[in-house]
Order: C-alpha cells, then structure tokens, then sequence
C-alpha cells in the first residue's frame, strides 16, 4: 500500500470517531438536563433548571358541564419554578389529543384562572408533523425564584349531548417547552 492510502483511511477512521463521539455527548448532555418523574398523583418535569410540578394528574370527564359548573370544578395544580439557574426562564404549556381520542376537541373548555373559561380549539397553537398543539398557559420566571402556583380545569361543554360521548374516549396529554432568556 502506499502511503497516500494509508494516510487516507486513518483520516477517514479518525473523523468518523469525532463525529460518532460528538453524537454521543450531544446525547448525553440532554439526557442529563431533561428529566420526567411519573408517579400517580404528582408529576415533576425538568428541562435543564426550568421545573414544572403537577399535581392530581388524572382527570374524569364524566359528563358536559355548564361554564360555571367547569369553573368550580376540581382543578389540576402546578407550580413552575426556576431555583438552580442563574437566568430567567420562559415556559409554555400546551394540550394536545392523543391517539385514541374519539372526542371533537372544540367541545373541550378549559381555564388556568378559574374565572374565565376558553374552548381548547380557540386558544393559540403549534403545529409539529400531524399533532397540533392548544397553548393553555405561559410565563416568565426570575432567576432563583418559583412562580404562582396555578390550577388548570378540564371540561366538556354543556353543548354536547352525554349521549354523543357515550363509549368514546378523550385523551389528553400535557406538552412544556421551556427556554432560558439570555
């Protein structure tokens, strides 16, 4: 072999080590900064110092509700905080329909302060791939400090019929995106 060759495969060898080795430490790091606590009542998620803690995480929509009977509903809690950063933090929260859910979303209400209600369809959202993403709440926390704790209600619209629902299946999930503010 001459040396040309040589030198061409271990230069070959050596940048297809580098970039495999970057990968990983790409991944690594993230996997360190994120992280998802389920339990059955309490969730933490945690994406780099930004913590967002979710109480009662299970919901039954049993029948449709007036807007005020929803508002005085029993409310799923969470508290969002910012203690090991040196940087403020912005958060989103979003709802989104899983597979499964056989339930139209516009006859889902929804409120984050208990007096106000909105239909989940109306509210602002993000569109990734086919899932599209129903933005409930958003907030901005100092460094070093915990927001408000908040409560976010989930109901069914007095509108639909109990019988239109009858055997089918409304599945939610909860989606937050995080970001520093540098």
């Amino acid at each position: 072999m001459k040396i040309k060759d040589i030198i061409k495969k271990q230069t070959t060898i050596i940048a297809i080590a580098v970039i495999l080795i970057t990968i990983a430490v790409i991944g690594v790091s993230y996997a360190i900064f994120f992280d998802v606590s389920r339990n059955t009542q309490d969730q933490v998620i945690t994406a780099g110092y930004l913590r967002v803690t979710i109480s009662a995480t299970t919901v039954n929509l049993s029948d449709p509700m007036t807007t005020s009977d929803g508002l005085t509903s029993e409310p799923i809690t969470y508290t969002p905080s910012n203690t090991a950063s040196d940087l403020p933090a912005t958060y989103y929260l979003y709802i989104y329909g899983v597979s499964g859910n056989t339930v139209d979303l516009s006859y889902v209400k929804v409120s984050t302060n208990g007096t106000s209600a909105s239909v989940l369809t109306s509210l602002p959202t993000i569109t990734e791939g086919t899932t599209t993403y129903y933005q409930i709440d958003t907030g901005t926390i100092a460094s070093g400090q915990t927001g408000t704790s908040k409560s976010l209600r989930l109901w069914l619209d007095e509108d639909l019929v109990p019988d239109e629902i009858a055997g089918e299946n409304l599945k939610l999930n909860l989606y937050i995106v995080g970001e520093v503010d540098e």
